[in-house]
């Protein structure tokens, strides 16, 4: 089929053609297309920084080394697209977990996470019973001590094994009690223990460092018009992993998108943002917000979309308020034909680390994706490079570059 036939087939606009075609002079612009221009150098691409962002740097949560070497990383390849790419830096009070926690109930031990931002124990822990509580948060476990004081909580997760939480999730206050996430496997063991009243011993060495510095990446492709779409991805991951498909991937696919952008000025601004602290009650996406309103600028972001997690499988979950936006995503998946089969929820769109925009009143996604098993890996250990699925961050790019094509124009 020629290039115009199928043009004129999927429905493109000739403006959004003249983009696909971008000009003949890059006017000085960084113009790394090359990088993405095949599927096969998008699988490469993906690996290749896969490999850097995770197996080598491992874990990397908000205000850790890695995480200033994983900015850094992402800030360089930005740089090979984009004219126009910061850190957003901004200092906060970071929390450690110091060698390994441990939770017994008699002589058993049993896999658990405390929850990020809570307390840790004393240096020789803490020993009660658990009890049923009611908890406005939904914490459904107390630790009582031997005075009758609750020291300490356990939560249990949706899924089977054991994963981190943070203190927010459960309504709490940074350094609330000391907080211990179980899985759902070891519900009878812990519903045994408060009938039979049986010890419970827990250990947790806990810091919090004050003044850490950590980083937002931010990339812009500058446009004819000041109206700016931003493709957002957080880059941290919690403590426990090195996040492969939560969120690493979905961060490449953004930068992939900016490569496929690349030497040309497009009529909308466009800015791809690595964000810091989603895991950690949505820090960075606050503290870029207020950036761009001390500038002057955040009235400018008209359209907004937050990839959290492109690779669970190839069924793309876009939750947004915006009729217009679900029918441009249905349009675009029935012109290029897809493998998945996308759910276009009315929900909001500003979701985890799109929430700080929400009074910028612009037009919100939020994607997630399902489809495979490894949603089992989620905040785990296993969730590692060889779990990511690149047939779903194929399927991410060619839906979302589809989106910019159209979406510069309108």
């Amino acid at each position: 089929m020629k290039r115009r036939d199928f043009l004129l087939y999927t429905g493109i606009s000739p403006l959004v053609a003249s983009f696909l075609n971008g000009c003949s002079q890059t006017g000085g612009l960084p113009d790394s297309r090359h990088l993405v221009d095949t599927s096969g150098k998008r699988a490469a691409y993906c690996t290749k920084l896969l490999k850097e962002l995770c197996t080598e740097l491992g874990p990397h949560p908000i205000g850790s080394p890695e995480l200033n070497k994983a900015a850094s990383i992402v800030k360089r390849e930005m740089e090979l697209a984009l004219p126009d790419v910061i850190l957003d830096t901004f200092t906060f009070e970071r929390w450690v977990l110091n060698g390994e926690p441990e939770l017994y109930i008699g002589e058993r031990k049993i896999e658990s996470y405390p929850g990020h931002g809570t307390s840790g124990t004393p240096q020789d822990g803490i020993t009660g019973v658990v009890k049923k509580i009611d908890d406005e948060g939904g914490i459904p476990y107390g630790i009582v001590n031997s005075s009758g004081e609750l020291a300490a909580y356990i939560t249990m997760g949706s899924y089977e094994k054991a994963v981190p939480l943070p203190y927010y999730f459960f309504k709490k206050e940074v350094k609330s009690l000391p907080t211990f996430h179980v899985g759902n496997i070891d519900a009878p063991v812990i519903e045994k223990a408060v009938e039979e009243s049986a010890t419970v011993r827990l250990y947790a060495d806990v810091g919090f460092i004050p003044g850490t510095s950590t980083s937002n990446v931010a990339g812009t492709l500058p446009g004819k018009s000041s109206d700016e779409i931003i493709i957002l991805a957080h880059l941290d991951t919690v403590y426990n992993t090195v996040g492969a498909n939560d969120n690493t991937a979905s961060v490449i696919v953004m930068i992939m998108l900016a490569h496929a952008l690349s030497g040309i000025r497009p009529e909308k601004t466009v800015t791809f943002l690595a964000t810091t602290g989603e895991e950690y009650n949505k820090l960075g996406a606050i503290n870029y917000v207020e950036t761009r309103r001390k500038a002057g600028t955040l009235s400018n972001i008209k359209y907004l979309v937050n990839f959290d997690s492109l690779t669970w499988g190839p069924n793309m979950q876009i939750s947004s308020e915006d009729e217009g936006l679900r029918t441009l995503i249905e349009t675009i998946d029935r012109d290029l034909n897809l493998d998945g089969t996308p759910a276009l929820i009315d929900r909001d769109g500003f979701q985890l680390d799109g929430r700080p925009f929400r009074e910028t009143g612009a037009r919100a996604m939020y994607v997630n994706s399902r489809g495979y098993d490894n949603t089992i890996v989620w905040h785990r250990p296993e969730d590692t490079p060889e779990t990511v699925p690149l047939d779903c961050a194929e399927i991410g790019f060619q839906m979302f570059h589809e989106y910019l094509k159209r979406i510069v124009e309108w």
